[in-house]
């Protein structure tokens, strides 16, 4: 690979039609469920087999702090269908807190989970209205936002269903089955205000996690992705700077028409920016001799080896800070993808 090559693929990464020219570099794509999802906090169902794992690993509050190791770590998948938005969440937390009796009060200081949806990507102010919400998901199932009259802070149980549980020592999985809503949402009468959900649909979406280690308050809290720092606690309250979320299903007709990752190739490189690892995962199973190349800006080959497996690790803490591409070949795909170390 060369400059010429790398030239090519920014110049491509950025050319898209259609419903994908509204697209935000961090799009996520979202595959349609085919078969039931069951919500036991488990990865089992096919949904899951076939989802990315994407990072959160943004440090928001303090910004851009280095958590300590053990601390936490974070990440997540989605996955949909006509009735539910699925989240599914697996986080890393050396102290699981919630110190607060009434589930209203404090609520960022509790160890959460919190979900952000824009259904329509209108962005903007939610702070007293329904444009778009925050849900911050506590450990006992509590579902609380700003989504009452005049943004009072009341318990959406009703919107999501979830299921949380333990799987290793301070390491917890949670499984979300989200209903969606407009903006027109009425706690009283939520259903005149549903959103089923359809192919195509483009809508805002973050996650993120409020982490107390048994202090008085939040000591950190980690999103999915980059926000500028004057704006890094802004997600509760304006919807502009909430990631994207396109709806794909792999059957429909429209995806054969547009320029979107393949669902079966589509390697994803995790976290992005890293310090000092990348996980490159979904690597396609037929393909028993991958090779893996990594080249800086200037077209210079850094890194070569050879990979076998769905999933590797490389250590990069010996790369300079800068803007890095990933090349993953095999005899029967290419796939070039860019990362930060930081």
């Amino acid at each position: 690979m060369n400059k010429n090559f790398i030239l090519l693929f920014v110049l491509l990464s950025t050319i898209v039609t259609n419903v994908v020219a509204q697209t935000q570099k961090d799009t996520i794509y979202t595959f349609f469920s085919k078969e039931p999802v069951i919500l036991d906090g488990s990865d089992v169902d096919a949904c899951w087999t076939i989802a990315d794992w994407h990072a959160m690993d943004q440090v928001w509050i303090p910004f851009n702090e280095v958590m300590d190791n053990g601390d936490f770590e974070g990440k997540y998948k989605v996955a949909w269908d006509k009735d539910y938005l699925y989240v599914f969440v697996e986080v890393e937390d050396n102290i699981l807190s919630d110190d607060h009796s009434n589930p209203t009060d404090n609520y960022w200081n509790d160890d959460c989970v919190e979900i952000f949806i824009d259904e329509d990507r209108s962005g903007g102010d939610h702070l007293s209205n329904n444009n778009a919400f925050a849900y911050h998901c506590s450990v006992f199932y509590d579902v609380i936002d700003g989504a009452g009259t005049n943004g009072t802070t009341i318990n959406c149980k009703k919107n999501i269903t979830m299921v949380m549980d333990t799987i290793g020592n301070n390491i917890y999985r949670w499984e979300f089955a989200v209903k969606m809503y407009n903006k027109s949402f009425n706690y009283n009468n939520p259903e005149i205000s549903r959103v089923f959900l359809t192919p195509k649909k483009l809508m805002g979406f973050s996650i993120a996690y409020c982490d107390n280690d048994e202090t008085n308050g939040r000591e950190n809290f980690i999103g999915s992705v980059e926000m500028p720092e004057a704006n890094a606690n802004d997600s509760y309250k304006n919807s502009s700077f909430f990631g994207t979320m396109l709806l794909v299903d792999p059957d429909h007709e429209w995806v054969s028409n547009t320029v979107l990752p393949v669902n079966g190739k589509k390697v994803s490189i995790f976290p992005n920016p890293a310090t000092n690892k990348i996980t490159i995962s979904r690597i396609p199973e037929q393909c028993n001799h991958v090779k893996l190349e990594i080249f800086n800006v200037a077209g210079t080959l850094v890194r070569s080896m050879k990979v076998t497996g769905v999933q590797t690790t490389i250590e990069i803490s010996d790369l300079k800070k800068g803007i890095y591409f990933l090349n993953v070949s095999s005899d029967s795909f290419s796939q070039c993808e860019k990362f930060v170390k930081r």
